[in-house]
């Protein structure tokens, strides 16, 4: 039985949602509050993909 097939379900929804993330960054330039709050995310999930490679 795979037990990491739920992990690496998880960490292709981390990346996909870091990629979504990243594109908004990039275009929130004319949007300070965005860019804060999209930077912000983009450390949060930076936690996410460490945490998930310790499991």
């Amino acid at each position: 039985m795979d037990h990491s097939a739920p992990f690496e379900e998880m960490r292709e929804k981390v990346r996909d949602i870091h990629d979504l993330t990243q594109q908004l960054y990039t275009d929130s330039a004319d949007f300070p509050a965005v860019n804060r709050n999209t930077k912000r995310i983009l450390a949060s999930l930076e936690m996410l993909r460490i945490n998930l490679e310790e499991a």
